[in-house]
């Protein structure tokens, strides 16, 4: 039998939950879980297209759904052995105000 292999926690902020009720497409609802589900898979060793750690963010990555063709992106960060998403940006339009969030949220977990 082969080892295994470890499944990450991806947890999401309160908040968060809130942010991602602004995502109506259920199209994008599934794409947004299923690139958690990857997250949940792979942790650090998520790929790109399917992360990206954001510029002058030091702790603070996004997740693209279908791989950036989907425009919600759920804003994540790692404490340890666990992801917890801190925002979601339902539209590209949304998304500073997301990053601006998601470190607001940072203190909270940890």
């Amino acid at each position: 039998m082969g080892k295994q292999p470890r499944a990450w926690i991806v947890d999401f902020d309160s908040d968060a939950v809130i942010d991602f009720e602004d995502v109506k497409s259920r199209g994008d609802r599934r794409a947004v879980f299923n690139v958690v589900q990857k997250l949940k898979d792979l942790g650090p060793d998520l790929p790109s297209p399917h992360m990206k750690s954001l510029k002058g963010e030091a702790n603070l990555f996004e997740l693209r759904p279908k791989q950036g063709a989907c425009e919600a992106r759920p804003i994540y960060a790692r404490f340890g052995g666990r992801f917890v998403v801190l925002a979601v940006a339902a539209k590209k339009k949304d998304f500073d105000r997301a990053v601006g969030a998601a470190n607001d949220r940072l203190g909270r977990h940890g």
